[in-house]
């Protein structure tokens, strides 16, 4: 069977228009966990539709990563006092990527950011800043390391996060502020903190679409459990 290519978006920095020029970047820890299920990343910049098209054409799943925080009026709001800062050309890439993921049924992993434009792509809504919107809200933005679990995920009986990981409850890190507040129509929230802030949700019906607050990739090379999310997500893209 040939190896698994997975689309990873990239992120966008504008630089200051001198010495550091506008980038397009990929975290090293995404790639590393793609490679060591067995996958090929395909790094996807923001471009114009058609390429970004081309791109997943070629592909066999959606890795959306991390990021900045998603413009709340792509959600039908308008910015409260603790957005942070915001990306037009990352939002674009999202959009393109995940409606053609959505339609296509092509196998699908949104973590941290990635989960919020998951959810806000197919029609859902954001909190945009935790801790101002959430009575009694936990720490969320941990001051740990990454590979470091500093709080616990209850997961749903009969959810995909449960079937991979094998448990009701596990532990995991936490590097945001904006989370999941309607789940968009035809997904599930299927994982929750302490204090009800939404940290998995999942697709109904169809093959494997997954949204995932925390990062696994910066625990995976550590915890044998949560590795099995890429090992899983790669083994779908395979199908």
């Amino acid at each position: 069977m040939a190896s698994a290519r997975i689309a990873v978006l990239c992120n966008h920095t504008d630089g200051d228009g001198g010495a550091f020029a506008a980038r397009q970047l990929v975290n090293q820890a995404y790639l590393d966990c793609l490679e060591a299920a067995g996958a090929t990343p395909v790094p996807v910049p923001d471009m114009a539709d058609k390429r970004i098209l081309d791109v997943l054409g070629l592909c066999t799943g959606l890795l959306v990563t991390g990021g900045a925080d998603v413009d709340p009026r792509t959600y039908g709001e308008q910015p409260r006092p603790k957005l942070g800062s915001i990306n037009p050309r990352r939002d674009h890439l999202d959009r393109v990527a995940i409606e053609h993921a959505l339609a296509a049924d092509m196998p699908l992993l949104g973590i941290c950011r990635g989960i919020q434009a998951l959810n806000v792509m197919a029609g859902g809504t954001l909190l945009q800043d935790v801790g101002s919107q959430v009575d009694g809200a936990l720490k969320h933005n941990q001051g740990a390391p990454g590979w470091y679990a500093t709080h616990d995920l209850d997961i749903a009986d009969g959810s995909l996060l449960r079937d991979i990981l094998g448990c009701a409850r596990v532990g995991v890190n936490s590097f945001h502020h904006q989370a999941v507040a309607d789940p968009a129509p035809g997904f599930r929230a299927t994982a929750h903190t302490a204090d009800g802030v939404i940290e998995a949700i999942e697709r109904e019906g169809g093959g494997f679409c997954l949204g995932l607050q925390s990062h696994p990739e910066l625990m995976a090379a550590r915890d044998e459990r949560i590795a099995r999310v890429f090992v899983r997500f790669v083994a779908a893209c395979e199908g």
